[in-house]
């Protein structure tokens, strides 16, 4: 800046500046006029004092607006410090128990407050359900496994502002911009800062390792693909190619480096607030949708469908954050954390001794739980320490969910006792639930699914998540992933929407949900206020954060009427049609704007359906993946390893954790009676579920009779049905034996899926080794198909075990076949109906099996 203007600007602003502040000044006055120079067509054609003038108006508007911005910040954070300080203060002599409680879902219903987890999820997917046609448009064909490329590049076109001439494309376009939209203005009430640009089209990919192989391929695609019109001078004239290469260095440089090259040593990063997110100028333009895409193949790592979700998360979580915890979320976690801490150390400090330090170290380790669940919640666990690594686990991991699970199906039927026992503590009529359950599985009908979709119900498997079997994402959150392991993510989710697991498990959460707004919409039409509804029903609503300004807004919306599913569905899209006079007198008392009154509404409806859906059908959540995967970084053998380890037992942990809460938070003799109710209901389905496995896999069904070893008729069935009812049934194997019918040691089956490879490869060699050729082969063919997608296929399980593998084992192991009948026999107790050897079955399943006849 020359000094003549330097001292007009210290002139007007009635001091001096430092050099730092002079050249943030120009800065903004040279960026204000590039983007003036894009959007004013007659820019070119006025003078340089003109262009200077109007550029150093639109930079003062903006510093005017900064200001307000932290002022309404400052005022913000003081409310959220009120708020958590007064929340907190329900809790005297453990107030990181109330931090706990804020930020993730707690099963026994005392918490008096909606999660942060609770609100991002009810966010999202309320977000999603105004989605639908684009993921109807983006999610592919024939499972997904084949991109509607046409269908892809029409919608892309239509972000991009081009008329793509495809109608299904301009509706998905306009519900994108008008989420993505909501969200944005959403955010920036709750004090964020992220501006509406007309330009910006939709998000975009760029994979950290993808750019970073080469500087000169990636400046020299988008010199090719750039809009060359949108990268100006000040004075509106074209870049040259020599200052554009430039400028593109600089960027790739940004992205190849993850932003590090932008860090000054001891100097914190510029926007660190949360709220700050989102506000950096988006500046790589493409000249069209074909250019978007091009640079998405090449560069990026995620399909459409996963880039506008991706979006979508990452915004909800945000708004979240913010709405809960002011704008800086993490020093505001930092400071409760520390206030916490000390508050409950001196609370134990003064016992003396060994008594005391232990005291002492309780607390500190409950602060490190604390720490990794706000990191899980809030998405901030640091980047694997090597992508390669990480890459490599992720790909077996996402192998073994595409070779193991596919007969989960059959094991799923144990849902229905959580099903039932939930609907019923929460009051809904149980048998409902059911029926509303066949209406939404019904293939021929789509009509109530997509009611139950339009409301926010059932969609993650809609958008192909895996979280149920703890593999949610396996990198699609994160830009590590290489061809192999994109290869077998894809597998895992395409076998799992195969299997049908995905259609039942989306049908439940849409039966279960249904059900409850019907419930919640009943209830507000009989009920003026919550004290005058039944204690039982105000407690359960009180526990989630639902206040008597939340209940109003409930009853002034309209329920929907779904037909046979409920006639009274209370819904957060019905909370929406509210206008802001019909809110104006619950606001002004609130003290609230009626936006905010919607947005909260909404969200806490939504969000109490959506805990207790997965409550229902358990899907493991913030606190159960913190537990599993807390304290463990991506990318290094121990933190891969400890990931493995736990594969397959998210289910069981979020059965446990959950259920066991909930029923230890049930009065008097409640808790007998929930444990109860919960053993006896999967014990019975999980039996279901262990014959249904059988007669899948060429067995006659189990003598549920059978006294095993221990003479006491029907233990051994009874242990292993409840033990597969609470989602441990591979365990049940071992009460009587000590391998599983697979053939793994007990020790390795609790060591996951990893250990028992381990072991089974060690034994290729101990059999090799002590001359015992003929198992060697067959055991080889086994590991091998249990590491084929689809082999485990429930509907195709007999037929190709039959008719290919057996062969193959028996082929390279003559009499292994014979060796594996025997053991069934003599260990298990059992005959096939469907005898190993044979390619086609002898006779029918002999079900007076069930009771030891045969």
């Amino acid at each position: 800046m020359r000094p003549e203007c330097a001292m007009a600007v210290a002139q007007a602003i009635g001091r001096s500046l430092t050099q730092a502040e002079l050249k943030g000044i120009e800065d903004r006055l040279r960026r204000n006029m590039r983007q003036l120079a894009r959007t004013d067509a007659d820019w070119q054609s006025k003078s340089a004092a003109e262009r200077l003038s109007e550029a150093a108006k639109k930079s003062a508007d903006e510093l005017v607006a900064e200001q307000q911005l932290k002022k309404k910040r400052v005022a913000l954070t003081i409310m959220a410090h009120d708020r958590i300080t007064s929340y907190m203060a329900r809790f005297p002599d453990r107030p990181l128990e109330g931090l706990d409680r804020m930020l993730a879902f707690s099963a026994d219903g005392k918490s008096g407050i909606q999660s942060i987890e609770s609100a991002t999820r009810a966010i999202r997917d309320e977000s999603l359900s105004r989605m639908l046609d684009v993921i109807d448009l983006t999610k592919g064909k024939f499972l997904g496994l084949l991109q509607d490329k046409a269908g892809n590049l029409a919608l892309v076109r239509e972000l991009h502002g081009e008329d793509s001439g495809v109608p299904a494309a301009k509706v998905a376009a306009k519900a994108f911009r008008e989420v993505a939209e909501s969200l944005r203005t959403r955010f920036n009430r709750a004090g964020g800062d992220v501006g509406f640009l007309e330009d910006w089209a939709m998000p975009r990919d760029h994979s950290q390792i993808k750019v970073a192989r080469s500087m000169n391929d990636w400046v020299g695609d988008h010199m090719e693909w750039a809009d060359r019109s949108k990268y100006v001078k000040e004075d509106g004239s074209p870049m040259s190619d020599a200052e554009l290469t430039e400028f593109l260095q600089h960027a790739w440089k940004t992205i190849a480096t993850g932003g590090i090259n932008k860090l000054e040593p001891g100097r914190a990063p510029v926007g660190a607030a949360r709220a700050n997110r989102g506000n950096e100028s988006r500046q790589i333009h493409y000249a069209n949708a074909e250019a978007f895409i091009a640079a998405q193949e090449k560069y990026g790592e995620r399909n459409l469908l996963e880039l506008l979700v991706g979006h979508i998360d990452g915004a909800s979580r945000d708004i979240a954050l913010v709405e809960a915890m002011g704008p800086n979320p993490v020093n505001a976690m930092r400071y409760f954390l520390d206030a916490a801490q000390k508050e409950q150390t001196d609370k134990v400090l003064g016992a003396g001794g060994k008594k005391e330090a232990k005291a002492v170290e309780r607390v500190g380790k409950q602060r490190l739980r604390i720490e990794s669940l706000f990191e899980e919640v809030a998405g901030t666990r640091p980047p694997p320490a090597s992508a390669a690594i990480a890459n490599g686990f992720d790909t077996y991991r996402a192998l073994n969910v595409a070779s193991r699970l596919g007969s989960a199906v059959l094991t799923s039927v144990t849902d229905q006792g959580t099903l039932g026992l939930t609907a019923a503590i929460n009051g809904m009529p149980v048998m409902k639930v059911f029926a509303n359950e066949l209406r939404m599985l019904n293939p021929a009908s789509a009509a109530d699914r997509r009611l139950a979709m339009r409301a926010g119900l059932g969609l993650n498997q809609l958008i192909g998540s895996l979280n149920r079997f703890g593999a949610d994402g396996l990198g699609t959150t994160e830009a590590i992933s290489g061809r192999a392991s994109k290869w077998s993510q894809t597998a895992a989710s395409k076998i799992m929407q195969a299997s049908g697991l995905n259609a039942l498990t989306s049908g439940l959460q849409r039966a279960f949900g249904a059900t409850y707004m019907d419930v919640l919409g009943d209830m507000s039409r009989r009920y003026d206020s919550l004290a005058a509804m039944d204690a039982a029903d105000r407690a359960r609503l009180e526990g989630r954060g639902v206040t008597e300004a939340d209940w109003q807004v409930w009853r002034l919306a309209e329920p929907e009427d779904w037909r046979g599913t409920g006639d009274t569905v209370l819904t957060a899209g019905a909370i929406y049609k509210l206008t802001d006079e019909q809110l104006r007198g619950i606001a002004q008392q609130e003290g609230v704007t009626p936006q905010r009154l919607r947005d909260q509404a909404a969200t806490k409806l939504l969000g109490t359906i959506l805990d207790e859906t997965n409550m229902a059908i358990i899907e493991p959540g913030a606190r159960e993946k913190s537990l599993m995967q807390g304290g463990f970084q991506r990318g290094t053998f121990k933190g891969e390893i400890a990931r493995s380890f736990w594969q397959f037992k998210s289910f069981s942990v979020s059965m446990i954790m959950r259920h066991w809460a909930r029923a230890m938070a049930q009065p008097g003799w409640g808790k007998a009676k929930y444990i109860g109710a919960l053993m006896a209901t999967t014990t019975v389905l999980g039996g279901m579920a262990i014959q249904l496995g059988e007669l899948a896999g060429g067995r006659d069904p189990k003598d549920v009779t059978d006294d095993g070893t221990l003479g006491v008729p029907g233990l051994r069935f009874g242990v292993a049905s409840m033990l597969k009812g609470g989602a441990l049934g591979l365990y049940g194997d071992y009460l009587f034996a000590d391998q599983s019918q697979g053939g793994a040691s007990p020790l390795a089956a609790i060591g996951g899926p990893i250990a028992g490879d381990l072991e089974a490869l060690f034994k290729l060699k101990d059999n090799a080794a002590a001359g015992e050729v003929n198992q060697t082969g067959a055991k080889l063919v086994r590991f091998i198909k249990s590491h084929l997608p689809g082999a485990n296929l429930w509907y195709t399980k007999a037929a190709t075990d039959h008719l290919i593998f057996n062969q193959l084992q028996e082929f390279f192991s003559p009499g292994y076949l014979r060796r594996m009948e025997r053991r069934a026999r003599q260990e298990f107790n059992q005959s096939f109906w469907w005898n190993p050897g044979e390619t086609t079955p002898d006779r029918a399943p002999d079900l007076g099996a069930v009771v030891g006849g045969r």
